[in-house]
């Protein structure tokens, strides 16, 4: 098992980081299932939803597969991830969340292009800012989603117009183990920026009470 130093300095390397983590695909297949429950669902988002729920269980067994195998952030590879191709997965993953809101989701592409991140790293980044950007939301609001291109880099910004986040909290926002929710481990933030630092990126908040926040990540291109 991984010892006490490494533990300290990658608490996502802990059970507590792993289950956050594995929790979310799963909580996604529980809202793809749902959708797929709807016997009017088109034959199309159908097998579109089927796909994704099959490809959501398959990240988190390999999520389980390298708690076992005490996986450290050694082991990381850079590929190219299509950033259109990943955005679109993760809307399609919270459809679901997003209907029980009422909520409207949207995505601007200025361009196509890929990011030096593998997918599913990307993925876990993603499905971790939008979740919090749905729990941050108000019922109808507005969760924008956007994505270009800046200099050598792919900038992705996740936008709501929720509670907003306090000044003393954006202070230790990333700081492993702290939260502002009751049932929150306070590691999502902490494994998102983990890693992206890991591909040589960038992660950006910005926040106003009761406006907006914004999530800006900056990855180099693919």
């Amino acid at each position: 098992m991984l010892d006490n130093h490494k533990l300290l300095s990658n608490p996502h390397k802990t059970a507590a980081g792993y289950a956050h983590e594995i929790k979310n695909p799963i909580s996604a297949v529980r809202g793809l299932l749902q959708l797929l429950a709807n016997p009017e669902l088109p034959d199309l988002k159908r097998s579109l939803y089927t796909e994704i729920a099959i490809e959501e269980l398959d990240r988190a067994n390999n999520l389980l597969h390298e708690m076992v195998h005490d996986n450290t952030p050694a082991s990381f590879q850079q590929e190219p991830t299509d950033i259109r191709q990943a955005i679109t997965k993760s809307m399609h993953l919270f459809e679901q969340a997003i209907q029980n809101k009422n909520l409207q989701l949207d995505a601007i592409f200025s361009s196509d292009f890929k990011v030096q991140l593998p997918q599913h790293q990307l993925a876990q980044v993603l499905a971790n800012l939008l979740k919090n950007a749905i729990e941050a939301s108000y019922e109808k609001g507005r969760i924008l989603i956007s994505a270009s291109v800046e200099n050598q880099y792919g900038v992705i910004s996740i936008t709501d117009n929720g509670c907003g986040i306090s000044p003393k909290a954006l202070e230790t926002l990333f700081t492993p183990y702290f939260t502002t929710k009751k049932t929150g481990t306070g590691l999502g933030l902490n494994i998102c920026q983990s890693i992206i630092n890991q591909a040589k990126g960038k992660i950006i908040v910005q926040s106003e009470l009761e406006v907006e926040t914004k999530f800006i990540i900056k990855l180099p291109l693919g």
